[in-house]
């Protein structure tokens, strides 16, 4: 029997199951369909209002249980709706933030209840999860509930670690493209390393995801400055919590960095010249001599001079070539000479020009970049004011900066400034920069060794001797102690050479061997007895790490020589005394190696020995100017300051080059970075100057680079190419001006 219609009117209405479904799915489809109101004469009363509102929950919950199965079963439909709820972009979804915040929030608790569900099987739905753009998000309260539930997944599931970083990471560059919004960027930052620090609490074992997403995101090296700075400002933070992950972080940054550094250096040797301006914004105010191997003359010049003036001669020569032509010629052949003459001139220019922004563009990243790098680590080298000693963590740090050094910047000839970053922690506490100068001697190894038996290649150990020198003869914050150390020590490397040599060539002599194919040839009779000029070895590869290791030993005395001497009455020296100084005995046995048979003034960069023949002369410590005459008088075949002959090896070419242009501590002159370097960096001092003229900037090396900068401005354009090419200590009397003298034998 059907009830009347007055109880019909009477009975409760409730929404049918299909029509709460409707409801749901219309949700889920982003659309603006909402449920039908009840009618006016059935309004639910507050209790029916909770009702219904729990029964959402629980119909939410149930949908979601639902779709996930039915998925399995071959019905997709409704979990990829369920999927396009979590799916939000702030570029390309048309919804607002605060209405994807609305509708998702009620979907964040049904998908929570199904954690343990989601498997592999549903991926498409976890990594949207993970990929939406929720991070950007306004209300705090969302954000937190959305980083619930990625927690709640990757606990219940660490498979998806490594599709949850990628989408983590990418956000470490947010702020850096037109389109990011940077108002927010910071916050943003905050929000993912709050996640990922989380993460790592809760998962340990997701470090090795995380160094891996890290390096597979950085930044190509051409990206712009302030892309890499966000990405290496956060990649450093991720090591704050994420201690496990830090040496291959660390890694990945020296690569990077060293990346840029040498593309520096490729792109300004192929420049000749840039503007004065930009050179007054870079330029080291200090002496300057090209640490290059070139003839006295050339060495006052500005870098690049030769080419530019070679250039400008060709230049002109080709013109009058076409001039002639043309008288000859018809004009028609004249004038298309002369416009293809000027058109070839406009695109040189152009293409110049376009080199010279690259460079600065790529000097600046560099300069960014590295100065990232010192902010972080001087927050994390300072001294713990109960032990007065550095962290443990600290220490930690630095051996490993040591560590990936040795690994990936002591085999880079043309790093020019990623190594400052080690010279900056060595300057944090005496150890680290006793440690630094050990492995350096260890890996110069030692004057004698079984060839079979050395794992350490020629190259390396004239790396090694290279920064050596550089180092001892720049660190500021080294004490006298050390300095004398290092000089014994090599000086003692360097004579035990030297004793093993003539040991073997008085065997060789009295078994009466045929030495020619290995000495070239050289007369073993004369040259045990003969003058030291006279004999210079073209088998430069043999003997390269002594003459690397005398080269670090004349470069240090030149700038510490003032810690190798005393006044006579034991007090500090005094510069307008120098006739009365006295030698520390770690420099007896130096004068041997300067005089020897293997003569390694002609071996060593001609800078360095020319700069060590005048300051040994004006401190009264050894004089050796006819010896660098005999030397210039007398090139051989294969010298180091000649041309290379076919009896010499590429290898040997290439040897010669890096010990006569590589000196790794030079003039840091990258301006935000030298911040850091400055108050820990020795400059230049004449012999004669006090310390207070050089930072002054009155001494005399200073003037002389100044005025020739002047007188050279109209031919050349000195600018950051040519001081970061050149290798530079102090200005070279020319060897015409220098008087010839035999050594005194004084120490």
């Amino acid at each position: 029997m059907e009830p009347s219609n007055d109880a019909k009117a009477r009975r409760p209405i409730k929404q049918p199951v299909s029509r709460r479904k409707h409801i749901v799915v219309a949700a889920a489809d982003q659309s603006t369909e909402t449920a039908a109101p009840a009618p006016a004469t059935a309004a639910p009363a507050a209790e029916e209002t909770l009702d219904l509102v729990i029964d959402k929950s629980v119909f939410l919950r149930k949908f979601t249980e639902n779709a996930l199965q039915q998925v399995k079963e071959g019905n997709p439909e409704e979990y990829y709706k369920l999927v396009k709820v979590f799916a939000y972009s702030r570029t390309a979804s048309h919804l607002a933030p605060e209405k994807y915040e609305e509708e998702v929030t009620p979907w964040i608790s049904a998908l929570s209840s199904n954690v343990s569900a989601l498997g592999i099987y549903y991926r498409d739905l976890v990594t949207t999860i993970f990929n939406s753009d929720w991070v950007t998000c306004n209300d705090e309260r969302f954000v937190h509930r959305y980083t619930t539930l990625i927690l709640q997944i990757l606990s219940a599931h660490p498979a998806w670690i490594p599709q949850a970083m990628p989408a983590m990471v990418r956000w470490f560059t947010y702020g850096g493209r037109k389109t990011d919004n940077n108002a927010i960027a910071s916050l943003v930052h905050d929000r993912l390393h709050s996640l990922i620090k989380e993460i790592y609490r809760t998962i340990p074992t997701c470090g090795a995801s995380l160094a891996a997403e890290l390096v597979k995101s950085c930044p190509f090296k051409k990206a712009k400055s302030n892309v890499q700075v966000l990405f290496i400002q956060n990649v450093l933070r991720c090591l704050e919590y994420a201690i496990g992950v830090r040496r291959e972080v660390l890694r990945m940054v020296l690569n990077h960095v060293i990346q840029i550094d040498v593309e520096v250096q490729v792109e300004l040797e192929d420049l000749d010249s840039d503007d004065e301006a930009d050179a007054d914004e870079v330029i080291e105010d200090e002496g300057i001599f090209h640490f290059e191997d070139d003839e006295p003359e050339a060495a006052d010049s500005a870098p690049g001079a030769g080419k530019i003036a070679a250039g400008a001669e060709n230049s002109d020569m080709g013109e009058s070539d076409g001039d002639e032509s043309g008288a000859e010629s018809d004009y028609s052949s004249d004038s298309e000479s002369d416009w293809e003459s000027s058109d070839g001139d406009i695109d040189d220019e152009v293409n110049l020009e376009k080199a010279r922004i690259n460079a600065k563009k790529t000097v600046a990243k560099l300069d960014a970049v590295m100065s990232t790098i010192f902010a972080w680590l001087e927050k994390h080298c300072q001294i713990d004011l109960e032990t007065k000693e550095m962290p443990e963590s600290t220490s930690k740090m630095y051996l490993q900066f040591l560590d990936l050094f040795i690994t990936i910047v002591l085999p880079t000839f043309k790093s020019r400034y990623t190594q400052f970053f080690l010279f900056y922690l060595c300057a944090q506490d005496p150890q680290y920069a006793d440690l630094f100068l050990g492995t350096m001697m260890g890996n110069v190894g030692e004057p004698v060794r079984n060839a079979a038996q050395d794992r350490v290649s020629n190259v390396e150990k004239l790396a090694a001797a290279s920064y050596l020198g550089s180092f001892v003869a720049r660190a500021k914050f080294l004490p006298v102690r050390i300095v004398r150390n290092v000089i014994g020590v090599l000086v003692q490397w360097a004579n035990a050479y030297l004793d093993w040599h003539e040991e073997q060539v008085q065997k060789q002599l009295l078994e009466g061997e045929d030495a020619r194919g290995r000495l070239r040839g050289v007369n073993y009779s004369h040259a045990l007895g003969g003058p030291a000029s006279s004999v210079l070895y073209s088998d430069f590869e043999r003997h390269t790490v002594f003459y690397a290791v005398t080269q670090a030993i004349l470069y240090v005395y030149c700038f510490r020589w003032r810690d190798l001497a005393e006044a006579s009455g034991g007090g500090p020296v005094v510069e307008s005394e120098l006739d009365s100084l006295r030698w520390c005995p770690e420099v007896e046995g130096l004068q041997r190696v300067v005089f020897s048979k293997l003569n390694p003034l002609r071996a060593c960069s001609s800078s360095v020995a020319q700069q060590f023949a005048l300051v040994a002369s004006q401190t009264n410590f050894m004089f050796c100017y006819s010896l660098l005459q005999q030397n210039r008088r007398k090139p051989q075949d294969g010298d180091a300051n000649g041309s290379s002959t076919k009896n010499t090896s590429n290898n040997d070419q290439a040897l010669r080059a890096e010990l006569d242009t590589f000196f790794p501590f030079d003039p840091i002159s990258l301006p935000i970075s030298r911040q850091f370097i400055d108050s820990i960096y020795l400059v230049w001092q004449d012999v004669g100057a006090s310390a207070s003229d050089e930072e002054d900037g009155d001494g005399s090396g200073d003037e002389a680079h100044g005025n020739r900068n002047e007188d050279e401005d109209d031919a050349n354009e000195a600018g950051v190419v040519g001081q970061m090419v050149a290798m530079s200590i102090s200005p070279v009397m020319p060897l015409s001006a220098l008087p010839g003298q035999t050594f005194s034998g004084k120490f």
